[in-house]
């Protein structure tokens, strides 16, 4: 029931469409003589969430800094999150997104052998199944990335970060690696609730940031006056994450 009713409700959770409420109801409110302040609050509402200047600092502030690959120590695993691709099953083949950038950065502290256990976890998000479960393929896909079949623990049956947690716990204490020491690779906007769902079912996690919604350089100041569509959907998913958190805390799942 959590599951189902959090994606039910996540698409109020974007500035967007509380831009088009406001809209309605002033539209709607024609005889009140207040109803202007429904259109001056859809204009700043508008303003500030596509403010890029104000995003950067926010997203800056929630995500931290980045790690330097260089100066991580040996751990006795690599735990990747999935959530960055899908499968095309007319072509047959991983359609990436965004996030992807995780199985990158992952596999570069692979190579690295900054750990010499691969683990990934993710099956699907979706309230109704119909596409082949994501840790299905990367399974072969790290393969074919060189990564030893015996060096891999894959599963595909969480459908969030908490049964991520679940999931991963059940496949180390299967191998009898729960008490090991594990590099947790995830996007910087997610990491905070991943970790502490990691912590919380007892495994020993490090953090390893990846794809930042914040910039590389900080914006400059014709940036900081043009309102950015772009930056208006960053928010959006930095708003679902602290209200995913929110509810994570009061749960106790963090």
């Amino acid at each position: 029931m959590f599951f189902l009713i959090s994606k039910i409700l996540s698409f109020l959770l974007s500035p967007i469409w509380w831009v088009a409420v406001l809209l309605l109801l002033y539209l709607i409110l024609n005889k009140n003589k207040r109803r202007k302040w429904l259109l001056y609050g859809a204009f700043g509402v508008l303003m500030f969430f596509s403010n890029q200047f104000i995003f950067y600092h926010v997203a800056g502030w929630w995500e931290g800094e980045l790690q330097n690959p260089n100066e991580i120590e040996q751990y006795d695993g690599i735990i990747l999150l999935g959530g960055f691709s899908s499968f095309q099953s007319d072509a047959e083949r991983i359609r990436f997104y965004q996030s992807a950038d995780r199985l990158f950065q992952a596999m570069e502290l692979y190579k690295k052998k900054k750990a010499n256990r691969f683990i990934f976890t993710g099956g699907s998000a979706r309230i109704i199944v119909k596409e082949k479960k994501e840790g299905e393929y990367i399974k072969d896909y790290l393969a074919l990335l060189g990564v030893p079949e015996d060096s891999t623990l894959v599963e595909w049956e969480s459908r969030n970060t908490r049964e991520n947690a679940l999931e991963t716990l059940a496949m180390l204490k299967k191998e009898n690696l729960h008490d090991g020491r594990f590099l947790l690779v995830t996007s910087g906007f997610h990491m905070k609730r991943a970790l502490g769902c990691f912590k919380k079912v007892g495994i020993d996690v490090m953090p390893y940031n990846t794809d930042p919604l914040q910039n590389t350089l900080p914006p400059d100041v014709a940036d900081a006056v043009t309102p950015s569509a772009g930056t208006l959907a960053l928010w959006e998913r930095l708003i679902r994450e602290w209200i995913g958190y929110g509810v994570y805390k009061l749960k106790g799942f963090v």
